[in-house]
């Protein structure tokens, strides 16, 4: 049973230490309603982004497809950042072309351990 819990949080220490996570801080060019609408989906901030859309005229579906973020769409912007809870809310309103054509990648997670630094990458954001 000791054995049990001592793996327990061994286990956790080594996952997390070979996941070196970039974050990324989204810097708005503009204080315009599309860009802070950018800056929330590429933060992943799915409850501001709502709010967001609410306040605006034009329903989610319009501002899904319309806004564009670094010439991206808002959802494709939310995707390439790993903002998985926005781009998921953001696709159900997007068309086809607005959206991620999903694929399988195979990494290679020994070669992934040595590069073991997180680091945080500023990204600035337009939404023209």
């Amino acid at each position: 049973m000791k054995a049990r819990i001592l793996f327990i949080p061994a286990l956790l220490l080594g996952l997390t230490a070979t996941a070196g996570a970039t974050e990324y801080r989204f810097i708005a060019v503009d204080n315009s309603p599309e860009t802070q609408m950018c800056v929330a989906a590429g933060s992943n901030k799915v409850t501001k982004l709502r709010m967001q859309f609410n306040e605006a005229s034009g329903s989610p579906r319009y501002h899904a497809n319309s806004i564009r973020c670094n010439d991206r769409s808002i959802a494709q912007f939310a995707h390439a950042y790993g903002a998985d809870k926005a781009y998921d809310y953001l696709a159900s309103h997007s068309r086809d072309k607005n959206r991620v054509i999903e694929s399988v990648t195979i990494k290679d997670l020994s070669a992934a351990a040595s590069q073991n630094s997180d680091e945080i990458v500023y990204i600035r954001v337009s939404s023209r």
